[in-house]
């Protein structure tokens, strides 16, 4: 008899906790995952904050958040799933009644793009672990990864005049005929720059001060096919990978110099995806953060034939130089170098791909770009093996 009673009250307390963890387990629980920076570099480290707020008595002994993100996003410590361009990460929590728990992972961002936490399932389940109960978690952080410029004395676009029409930060000499004001006399100016009148009235020797100018603009022209015979989707996606980072050292010198125009046959996330990418003219650094914002958008597939698209955009193209930065070289590329360069623009190629031995381009400027695939990031594997080494940076947790 005994037997029995204690049977049915242990039946009692096992039917009575799953049934306060079903109706309760997830009230007044409140669950948030944000990133530390909503722009980084490629290669850079940042972090993602988990925090679990439990405002009530009932303990959650046993929580596990299922964080869905993409593949290029690597965590520390976690021994997560890859399936795809899509990432599944586990993070399992102890939450008593009543506190907060503070989550602080390490995650190395390995490519340029714009990424976010896609998704976050909450699931937990009763003292027993009889019933499985599950709830969707805010998922709302977002971040932008810029792609990290290939830098060399090589990959750069510069001015080939020293003076021109167009008024530009800093240039390697001062134009006469464009003055801005007057300045005092530093000792190292001719005495024909002595502006006489302001330096009766200021009593010291004033000079002329003059601004820096350039005749030339550049167009920088992106090619998105890695092969001349490609439809719409990248193959070679390392190698346009590095094309793009190309893109990015030849944006460090030419804005400083002289105004800048990039366009490309690739469209942008979140906009239309047979609508080709072309800026204005910019001159400034302070322009580079909104160029590299650009680069970091666009998708890896094309609008159209390369060799139809400068056909296309041949009479836009104003500027004095252009530069077209492509994976592979073809003739109908040289055809249109040869048709710009007969009306005095200058044309140069940044090739980062083999060039066929039966293709002429002598008279041509061609620069080849040998340039490792993996440069930027590492191999995938490397990189996971060193973040799951590392493990998480920090876990708090604290009474509320």
């Amino acid at each position: 008899m005994e037997f029995v009673a204690i049977a049915a009250v242990l039946v009692g307390l096992f039917l009575l906790q799953n049934q306060l963890y079903k109706q309760y387990a997830f009230k007044n629980v409140h669950y948030s995952c944000t990133l530390s920076c909503n722009e980084c570099y490629e290669g850079d480290e940042i972090e993602l904050i988990e925090e679990i707020v439990n405002r009530k008595w009932l303990p959650l002994p046993w929580l596990k958040a299922e964080i869905t993100t993409s593949r290029w996003l690597s965590f520390a410590g976690a021994q997560s799933g890859v399936t795809g361009e899509t990432r599944f990460v586990p993070s399992f929590f102890s939450v008593k009644g009543y506190s907060r728990v503070t989550r602080r992972w390490k995650v190395k961002c390995l490519k340029r793009g714009e990424f976010s936490i896609e998704q976050v399932i909450l699931i937990t389940t009763d003292l027993l672990g009889y019933s499985n109960l599950s709830m969707p978690g805010d998922a709302s952080a977002r971040i932008l990864v810029l792609p990290r410029a290939i830098e060399g004395s090589e990959i750069s676009v510069r001015p080939r005049y020293l003076n021109g029409d167009v008024m530009v930060r800093r240039q390697l000499l001062d134009d006469p005929f464009y003055i801005s004001g007057v300045r005092q006399y530093t000792g190292h100016e001719p005495m024909s720059r002595i502006h006489w009148p302001a330096t009766a009235v200021m009593q010291q020797l004033m000079v002329y001060n003059n601004d820096y100018t350039s005749r030339q603009s550049v167009t920088i022209i992106l090619n998105m096919q890695s092969r001349a015979s490609e439809h719409m989707e990248v193959v070679d996606a390392d190698r346009m990978e590095n094309a793009i980072r190309v893109c990015a050292g030849l944006f460090k010198t030419a804005l400083t110099g002289m105004p800048t125009r990039f366009i490309a046959n690739a469209p942008v996330s979140g906009g239309d995806s047979r609508t080709p990418v072309a800026t204005g003219e910019y001159w400034g650094s302070e322009y580079e953060l909104g160029l590299l914002e650009l680069l970091a958008r666009l998708q890896l597939h094309s609008t159209e034939d390369f060799g139809n698209y400068l056909a296309g955009m041949s009479a836009g193209i104003l500027s004095t130089d252009i530069v077209i930065v492509s994976c592979y070289l073809s003739e109908a590329m040289l055809l249109f170098a040869a048709g710009r360069q007969r009306s005095g623009v200058h044309v140069r190629f940044f090739i980062l791909g083999p060039i066929p031995e039966e293709l002429d381009y002598s008279g041509f400027d061609v620069v080849p770009c040998i340039i490792d695939e993996t440069i930027g990031r590492r191999t995938l594997m490397q990189d996971e093996a060193e973040m799951q080494r590392r493990g998480l940076d920090t876990e708090k947790e604290a009474a509320v």
